[in-house]
């Protein structure tokens, strides 16, 4: 696990550019070392601490977080309290990341810049606003019958209120998560273009707790669907994605006949492996994309493998440059390491090009000598651009 404090930063300042403010849960979240279904767990009472169920080394964990706080106060920005209450309503006391004080008290802090902090304003604190607030805090807790009771008060205090039809379409997703799907299609569209839209745009990160379980729902009808290329959004492999359940979405994936030719598949195959920390096997779908369809070589940036986006950005300022297809070639020239890690069945019998096959097999050289000779000659005659890189990397 890279614990280098500009990983860190990096990280602290992706969360910044897209949500504006961080908070320890979204890093850990994005960072891989924790999974949103142990996350529900802890909300809802399952388990004592959240951070028995982190991924990785608690030491190394518990430096990042530390890092990245102290990055955040040399910035100048501001510590604001945050407090984790349980789901089910029988338990009301606030739940503990860590038996750990000092590590506790740092997952429990948000930072936001000064400037950002919410001015009290008397003409917005109305009897609609606090109903429109309730409902939304309802839907972030997935309290339905509160949800539903706030909902209900706003149609009496306020029913030309802006976003009442939003809120309702909302409180009705959340009462009908118990009911199967009818129309896979339909359900799908309503769940593209209607909700996400106004989840995120009403409860901001707290949508997940609502669209989370929506797509759970829509992954339990596509569960037996064949994947069809026309249509790669109506399969498992997606809904399970959406919902974060990584290790279905990879499992749907790979029981798709011949999948490893579909450029789709295999960006959804590589970015699941990837939370998964399967390097190997996300680093192979990200190879194949590369050979088969370098068209879409930029999907790379898509995943969550910081290291590797850097190395696709080098990659691109090349001079003179290399041609998609050559990146995994040249991957092998920047880490060396990495033809260990990559041996396997998969990779042994990987469409890929002749001259990446020769230059795995010279930088997998533990001497030199005639085979060498040889080999280098090929890849000069295979690409004579990418020898030179070679004898450049030498």
């Amino acid at each position: 696990m890279n614990n280098k404090p500009q990983h860190i930063q990096y990280a602290v300042d992706q969360l910044l550019l897209e949500q504006g403010e961080y908070q320890p849960l979204e890093f850990l979240l994005q960072e891989g070392r924790l999974t949103y279904a142990d996350y529900e767990a802890w909300r809802n009472g399952e388990l004592d601490t959240l951070d028995e169920a982190l991924f990785g080394d608690p030491q190394h964990i518990r430096q990042q977080l530390m890092q990245a706080a102290d990055y955040l106060r040399r910035r100048g920005w501001q510590a604001e309290t945050l407090t984790y209450h349980a789901w089910r309503n029988d338990l009301s006391r606030p739940l503990r990341f860590s038996q750990n004080g000092a590590l506790d008290d740092c997952f429990h802090q948000r930072y936001h810049k000064p400037k950002d902090q919410p001015q009290l304003d008397m003409f917005t604190d109305t009897p609609a606003t606090n109903r429109v607030n309730g409902i939304i805090q309802a839907l972030a807790n997935r309290d339905t019958g509160e949800a539903r009771r706030q909902l209900e008060g706003l149609y009496d205090t306020a029913p030309d209120h802006i976003h009442l039809g939003e809120l309702e379409q909302l409180v009705e997703a959340a009462e009908n998560l118990a009911t199967p799907v009818d129309d896979v299609a339909a359900e799908l569209r309503m769940l593209q273009e209607t909700l996400t839209p106004l989840a995120e745009n009403l409860l901001g990160k707290d949508s997940r707790n609502l669209l989370i379980p929506l797509w759970r729902r829509l992954a339990a009808a596509l569960r037996d669907q064949p994947y069809h290329a026309a249509h790669p959004e109506r399969h498992l492999s997606h809904a399970a994605s959406q919902a974060m359940d990584w290790d279905s979405a990879r499992q749907a994936v790979e029981q798709v006949p011949e999948w490893q030719g579909d450029p789709v598949l295999l960006q959804r195959h590589a970015r699941a492996c990837e939370r998964l920390h399967r390097r190997h096997d996300a680093l192979l779908s990200w190879f194949n994309l590369c050979w088969r369809f370098p068209e879409q070589g930029d999907a790379i940036e898509s995943g969550s493998d910081t290291e590797l986006h850097r190395q696709w950005e080098a990659f691109l300022e090349l001079e003179p440059e290399l041609p998609v297809h050559n990146f995994p070639a040249w991957l092998l020239l920047k880490k060396p390491g990495l033809g260990k890690m990559l041996a396997g069945p998969r990779h042994e019998t990987a469409d890929c090009p002749a001259s990446y096959r020769t230059l795995y097999q010279l930088t997998g050289l533990s001497a030199q000598g005639d085979d060498d000779i040889t080999l280098r000659a090929r890849l000069k005659r295979q690409d004579p651009v990418l020898f030179q890189y070679y004898l450049s990397s030498r």
